[in-house]
Parts: structure tokens; sequence; C-alpha cells
């Protein structure tokens, strides 16, 4: 009995050593891991830190591209418009006519393009146009790296650039090429440019994908739709579009005009103004749109 229960003591015994050794060992090697995973979390880089960073580079990138574009489109458009809206100014204001005013600022880049080009008249197109094309860049590449719908948000962005940038493009016009001495833009000229802005910008970037989807069922082919209809919404709308524009104009030349005074100005000269205003349409928002798509396409590519 006495070597039975010797037996099964030491038995225990043994068996609880056993134990111990068992938790020893795990806890030394739990304690080994931990010390290991704490000492390559504080010595080897993140995993992701080069895929992190590579697409910082590429968002940085994209946002450079889009502005690149924007400008290079906007300076490309800048020369012809800037002629039209000093011959359209001068014109409403009685201070040349349209054409003579339009081709003697043809006739200035040419003999002096550099001259030109540094010139208030070349610089406020380039603002207008390459801060919109801009604009519109930057959107679309936050909405697409958002995964959001670019519409609204496209629209409201270049509303607000265009229309400030072209209200203070067209105040400055209004001055630089009037013939009195300048003098402060009345309130009722800015709320004329504002609601042609308005106007403007549903007919330039909203109307033509819609319209578009139409042409393309006569063609047969969506981006030939496209461009059919972002050629051809901004000069037919000219018909209306061309006498707000000068309204705004005459209030400033003319601020004590009648209203009958003002529907004879706006009939004068009306289809010479509105052939005039469609050659201004022409490169901002049918080439230029185009050619800024294509440019953020290209340097995107190479960023």
């Amino acid at each position: 009995h006495t070597h039975t229960h010797t037996h099964t003591h030491t038995r225990q015994h043994n068996i609880r050593d056993s134990r111990d050794s068992r938790d020893i060992s795990t806890t030394q090697t739990h304690t080994t891991n931990q010390h290991d995973t704490q000492y390559f979390s504080n010595n080897m880089p993140p995993v992701n830190s080069k895929e992190q960073a590579l697409k910082q580079k590429l968002k940085t990138g994209n946002l450079i591209a889009d502005t690149i574009a924007g400008y290079i489109a906007g300076a490309a458009v800048a020369p012809i418009i800037s002629a039209v809206d000093r011959g359209l100014a001068e014109n409403a204001s009685g201070k040349e006519k349209l054409l003579p005013s339009f081709v003697n600022s043809m006739k200035s880049m040419v003999r002096a393009p550099m001259t030109f080009l540094k010139s208030p008249q070349f610089f406020w197109i380039w603002l207008v146009y390459g801060s919109t094309y801009c604009a519109a860049n930057t959107c679309q590449t936050i909405c697409d790296r958002k995964k959001k719908d670019v519409a609204i948000p496209k629209l409201m962005s270049t509303f607000v650039v265009n229309t400030t940038t072209c209200i203070a493009k067209d105040q400055a016009f209004a001055k630089m090429f009037g013939t009195k001495a300048a003098s402060a833009v009345p309130m009722q000229s800015y709320a004329i440019w504002l609601a042609r802005d308005i106007l403007s910008m549903g007919v330039f970037f909203t109307l033509p994908p819609i319209a578009g989807k139409q042409v393309a069922k006569v063609t047969g082919n969506e981006r030939s739709g496209y461009y059919v209809a972002q050629f051809a919404c901004p000069l037919v709308f000219q018909t209306f579009l061309t006498p707000i524009h000068l309204l705004g104009y005459d209030v400033y030349n003319n601020p004590n005009n009648t209203i009958a005074q003002r529907i004879q100005f706006l009939q004068k000269d009306y289809w010479k103004n509105i052939g005039m205003r469609c050659v201004r349409q022409c490169p901002p928002w049918s080439i230029g749109t185009i050619g800024n798509t294509e440019l953020r396409k290209y340097f995107t590519s190479r960023m």
C-alpha cells in the first residue's frame, strides 16, 4: 500500500513538473515572439510605404497635369478671343468699328507677338479660360478618385471660376476700351453679365453631353455625336447670349439710356455681333474644351 501511494505521488509530481515546463516554454516563446515582432516593427519599413508613396506621387502628378493642360489650352485660345472681345467692347462704346478693331488686334499679334503676349488684353483672356479649364480638370480628377458623379461638381466649379474671372475681365475691358474716363462699373452690368454666364455654363458644359447622345443616334458614334453637339450648341445660342453680353457694356457706357434706346443699340450690328461672337465661342468652348481634354489625357499618361 505504501509503495502504491509513493508511486502515485511521484507520478503526480512529474505531471506538475511537466505542466510547469510547458507553461514556462510557452511564456518564453510568447515573450520571444513579442520581442521579435516589436523589433521588426520598429526597424522594418511598412510593407505598403512604397505603394502609398506611389499613390501620392500619382495624385500630385495628375493635378500638375490638370494645371499644365488647362493653361496651355487657355493660352492657345486667348489670342483670337482677346481680339474679338476688344472689338466688341470698342464697337459698343463707339471707339472703333467692330471689324477694323479686330483686324488691328490681329495685326499687332503678328507684328509684335511678345508685346501682345505681355498685354492686359491677352492676360485677362488667358486668366479666364486657363483657370476655367484647370478647374474642370481638377474637379474631374478629384471626383474620379472619390468615385463620385462629376456632372454637378464640374458645373459648379467651372461656373464659379469662369464667372468671377470673366466678369473681372469684362469690367477691365469696359474701362480699357471705352470712350469715357474709366469709372466704377454699375451693379446692373455685373448682374447682366452674371445672367449671361449662368446661361452660358448650361449651354457649354451641361447641354452638349445630353444633345450629343441624340446626335449619336444619327451619326452612329457617341464620340462624334458629342463633338458635333460641343461645336454646335455654343454657336446656336449666341442669338440671345450676344445681346445680353453687349447690354452690360451699354449700361456702363450709357447709364442714362432709356429702354427704347437700349433696344435700338442691340439691334444695331446685330448679325455682325452674333457672327463675331460665334467666331469667339468656337475657340474656347469647342476647340478649346476638346484640346484641353486631349492635353489632359496626354500629360496624365506622362506623369
